[in-house]
């Protein structure tokens, strides 16, 4: 697997709004219904909390914005809910008439700098402009399986009589620094995509140098399921693993599918991969350097 370098899609400072001061993070695409390919990222208010904004992109010329939103698609939550203090979107499913957007809540803490939970918010809009809660509480919280905090969904729907199946990141220690959480990816499962049942298994596990795994990305590459996250190390990179057929976790193929290059905006840091394809095409996003503080890009991934 090789990803090649096209170039830098969106900087926060394009912008300029009162809910889109800062950061363009965790790039998310859906394929409309009329080709074009919207990207829904994470955008910092005034006060520094997260919300959904999308731009979307030529097909064509997938590096081209063509329209940017006015609106958030989705803001915090009210004061004391598990996202008061921002949201971080995961991934996004058309269910019917409608889009699921799982995504991550953010809570501010006395004695750690975080603690995350992960949420549903819905759109009936065919084109998903606006979304609204599901429920006003979190779908997966700490727990005995997850008993620090929690990051960033991957969900594949549940089809063929096959339940639902969630990848997402948990914290194997605590600590008052982001570096001593131990964070690697687990797993859960789920009838009907809104009750989970975590399994507390770690399908991506930590390796020697490595203190966090985030944001994982799952592409159906013929028979294999191949797995992209976030490593974070003394500066963040990207890698790769093909999961186990047998679902006894995974083999890594690279921990440096794509790291920092010697561009200003993604120098210090590769982040936050997701994938999309244009016919037999597909194409990389990720985010730069300051946890998405520079924007984010694309490259053509090849396999």
């Amino acid at each position: 697997m090789r990803a090649t370098r096209l170039g830098r899609i969106f900087a926060p400072e394009q912008a300029s709004s009162s809910w889109l001061v800062s950061h363009a993070a965790y790039p998310t695409p859906l394929l409309l219904e009329d080709g074009r390919i919207r990207i829904y990222f994470n955008a910092r208010d005034l006060e520094n909390r997260g919300c959904l904004a999308w731009l979307d992109l030529d097909a064509r010329d997938p590096l081209r914005v063509l329209d940017i939103a006015a609106e958030p698609g989705l803001r915090p939550g009210l004061v004391g809910t598990f996202d008061d203090r921002g949201i971080s979107n995961g991934s996004i499913h058309r269910i019917g008439d409608q889009l699921w957007l799982y995504y991550m809540g953010w809570n501010k803490a006395a004695d750690v700098p975080f603690r995350n939970a992960i949420g549903l918010a819905v759109s009936s809009d065919r084109e998903g402009r606006y979304f609204e809660r599901r429920f006003v509480g979190p779908l997966v919280d700490r727990s005995r399986f997850d008993p620090y905090t929690l990051s960033y969904p991957y969900v594949v729907p549940g089809s063929s009589g096959q339940p639902w199946h969630m990848l997402y990141g948990s914290s194997r220690a605590g600590g008052d620094q982001e570096d001593n959480m131990q964070h690697a990816i687990t797993e859960a499962f789920s009838d009907d995509g809104i009750d989970w049942r975590p399994t507390g298994r770690d399908v991506v596990a930590l390796e020697p140098g490595e203190f966090g795994l985030s944001r994982p990305w799952l592409m159906q590459t013929g028979q294999a399921s191949r797995l992209l996250f976030s490593i974070r190390r003394r500066q963040y990179t990207i890698g790769a693993a093909v999961l186990d057929p047998d679902g006894d976790g995974c083999h890594r193929l690279t921990d440096d599918l794509l790291g920092p290059s010697d561009e200003d905006w993604d120098s210090e840091a590769t982040c936050y991969p997701a994938v999309f394809n244009v016919g037999t095409t597909s194409y990389l996003l990720y985010c730069g350097n300051g946890y998405g503080r520079t924007g984010f890009g694309l490259a053509l991934l090849e396999d």
